[in-house]
C-alpha cells in the first residue's frame, strides 16, 4: 500500500513538471493595453506566456478583425481573453452589434483550440465618476455600459465569463475610466480568482 501511494504521489508531482507551455492571447482596448497591467499580472499568476493585441480607443469590431487574422485550429493559445465594449458604449455602437462581435470572437477562439474567456469588467457605478466628460455624457455612457455588461452575462454563450469586479473603486482610477496600478493589481486578482 505504501509503495502504491509513493508511486501515485511521484506520478502526480512529475506530471506537473512536464506540462506543455501555457499561452494566453489577450484582445481588448486601453483597459487591457497598460504595460505590465492586469493582463501581465494575471499571466504571471497562471504561469503563462502571453501575447496582447489590445489597443487604446478600439471598439469590438476592430478587436474581431484582429482576431480573424489568427489561424483556425492553430492550438497556439490555451486561452483567449476578451475584454472590450466600453468604447462601443461611449460611441453609440448598438448593444446588439457589440454582443455579436464578442460572440464571434468566442467562436474564433474555440476554432483556434483555446478556451474563450470574456471579462465583464469593473462596476461602472463605482468607477466612472468625475471624468473629463460632462455629467450628461458620463451618465449616459455609464448607463449604456452597465446595460451592455448585463447583456454580456445573459447573452454570450460557449465561453467562460468572469463576472463584474466588485473590488475596484474610483480611487483605483486616475480619470474615472482607466485603472492605475492599484486597480490593475486588484483586477488581476479578481480575474484569477474567478476562473
Amino acid at each position: 500500500m505504501k509503495t502504491l501511494f509513493i508511486t501515485f504521489l511521484f506520478t502526480i508531482l512529475t506530471a506537473f513538471t512536464f506540462l506543455p507551455d501555457y499561452n494566453i492571447l489577450f484582445v481588448g482596448d486601453s483597459l487591457t493595453s497598460y504595460n505590465k497591467g492586469w493582463q501581465h499580472q494575471y499571466s504571471k499568476q497562471r504561469g503563462a506566456d502571453y501575447d496582447n493585441i489590445s489597443k487604446g480607443g478600439k471598439r469590438t469590431k476592430w478587436m474581431l478583425e484582429q482576431l480573424k487574422k489568427y489561424p483556425s485550429n492553430s492550438y497556439r493559445y490555451n486561452e483567449v481573453v476578451i475584454y472590450g465594449g466600453i468604447n462601443d458604449s461611449f460611441s453609440y455602437v448598438s448593444e446588439d452589434e457589440t454582443i455579436y462581435n464578442i460572440q464571434q470572437m468566442v467562436y474564433i477562439a474555440k476554432k483556434m483550440g483555446a478556451v474563450p474567456i470574456v471579462v465583464i469588467g469593473y462596476d461602472p457605478n463605482k468607477v466612472i465618476k468625475n471624468t473629463t466628460y460632462s455629467d450628461e455624457v458620463e451618465r449616459r455612457c455609464r448607463t449604456r455600459y452597465i446595460k451592455l455588461q448585463k447583456r454580456m452575462v445573459t447573452d454570450l454563450k460557449w465561453c467562460v465569463i468572469i463576472p463584474m469586479d466588485t473590488t475596484i473603486t474610483r480611487t483605483d482610477s486616475d480619470d474615472g475610466i482607466h485603472l492605475k496600478s492599484s486597480g490593475h493589481n486588484k483586477f488581476s486578482k479578481w480575474v484569477f480568482q474567478n476562473m
